[in-house]
C-alpha cells in the first residue's frame, strides 16, 4: 500500500500549478483578445489618423473658441495649454509665441471662416465615428453623420466650458476622481451620439470607464513628459517644434482612445455572449451590424 505521505509532496505542487493556470488563463486570454481587437481595428494607423484630424481641424477650432471666451475667462488657448501641461519658463514661452494672441485671432476670423472651421472639424468627428462603427460593427450613417458630429461638437464646447468650473475648487485625490468621472461621462456620451444613438448606454459603459481612466492617466503623465518635450523641440525648431510636441501628445491620446475602445467593445461582446462562448477567441470584435436598437437614427 502506498503511504499517503509519499503522494502528497508530489501531488501538491502539481495541484497548485494547475490551479494557478486555471486562474491565470482567463485574464491572459482576455489580454490576448484585447490585443487582437486592437490589431483588428488597425489600431496604430487609426490612432495616427485621429491625431492628425485633431491637429489640423479640431485644434484650430479650439483656438478660435478660446479666443472668443478669453474675454470672460482671461485665458486664451496658449494659457490653457500651459496650464494643462504644467509648463514653465522657456516651454511656456514657446507655446505663447506659437499661438496668436486672442485679439489677432478674433480680427482674422470672419463668420464664413468660423463656419468653415466647424465644417472642417466634422472630419475629426467622422474619424471618431469610423472607430466606433468598426468597434461595434455598425453601418455608416451617411449624410446623417454630419448632424451627430455637430451635436457632439456642441457637447464638447459645453464640457470645456464647465470643466474648469467643476474641477477648480478641488485638489489632490478628489480632483483626480472627479476628472475620471467627468472624462468617463464625456466618453460615454461620445460614442452614443456619434453612433446616432443606435447603441444603449449600458453597452457603452465599459468603453467610457476605460477611456476615462486612460485619458486621466495620460493627463497625469503629460505633466511629466510634455514640459521637457515642449522645451526641447521649441528650443530646436521654434514654433513648429511646439506643434511637433503637441502632435506627439495627440498621437498618444489617439492610441489611448483606440486601445480603450477596443477593450470596451470586447467587454461588451463578452457580456452579451452566451456563457459557454465567453471564453472563446472567436468573435473578438463584432462583425455584423447590430440593428436591434435604433431609436433616433
Amino acid at each position: 500500500m502506498t503511504d499517503a505521505k509519499d503522494v502528497a509532496p508530489a501531488a501538491g505542487p502539481g495541484l497548485v500549478s494547475r490551479t494557478a493556470a486555471r486562474v491565470l488563463s482567463a485574464p491572459v486570454r482576455f489580454l490576448r483578445d484585447w490585443f487582437l481587437a486592437f490589431i483588428d481595428l488597425q489600431g496604430f494607423d487609426r490612432a495616427v489618423a485621429i491625431a492628425g484630424q485633431a491637429f489640423t481641424t479640431l485644434i484650430p477650432l479650439l483656438i478660435v473658441y478660446a479666443a472668443v471666451v478669453s474675454r470672460a475667462s482671461g485665458a486664451d488657448f496658449a494659457d490653457e495649454v500651459v496650464r494643462i501641461f504644467h509648463l514653465r519658463g522657456g516651454a511656456a514661452q514657446s507655446v505663447r509665441q506659437a499661438v496668436a494672441p486672442p485679439g489677432e485671432v478674433q480680427s482674422q476670423v470672419s463668420a464664413i471662416g468660423s463656419v468653415l472651421l466647424i465644417v472642417s472639424a466634422l472630419s475629426f468627428t467622422r474619424a471618431l465615428q469610423r472607430l466606433y462603427q468598426l468597434a461595434w460593427g455598425q453601418t455608416t450613417l451617411g449624410l446623417r453623420a454630419a448632424k451627430w458630429g455637430l451635436i457632439w461638437l456642441a457637447i464638447l464646447v459645453v464640457a470645456l466650458t464647465l470643466r474648469p468650473i467643476v474641477l477648480t475648487p478641488f485638489d489632490g485625490v478628489t480632483k483626480v476622481v472627479l476628472t475620471i468621472a467627468e472624462s468617463g461621462l464625456l466618453w460615454l456620451i461620445t460614442p452614443y451620439v456619434l453612433l446616432g444613438r443606435r447603441l444603449p448606454w449600458r453597452r457603452l459603459w465599459p468603453t467610457a470607464a476605460l477611456t476615462g481612466i486612460g485619458m486621466t492617466a495620460l493627463g497625469l503623465a503629460s505633466a511629466i513628459w510634455m514640459p521637457h518635450s515642449v522645451a526641447v523641440t521649441g528650443a530646436q525648431f521654434g514654433g513648429i517644434g511646439v506643434a511637433f510636441a503637441l502632435l506627439s501628445w495627440l498621437v498618444a491620446g489617439g492610441c489611448v482612445l483606440v486601445v480603450t475602445t477596443a477593450g470596451g467593445a470586447l467587454i461588451d461582446a463578452r457580456l452579451r455572449a452566451p456563457r459557454g462562448d465567453r471564453a472563446s477567441p472567436a468573435g473578438v470584435m463584432p462583425r455584423h451590424p447590430d440593428t436591434a436598437h435604433t431609436p433616433g437614427a
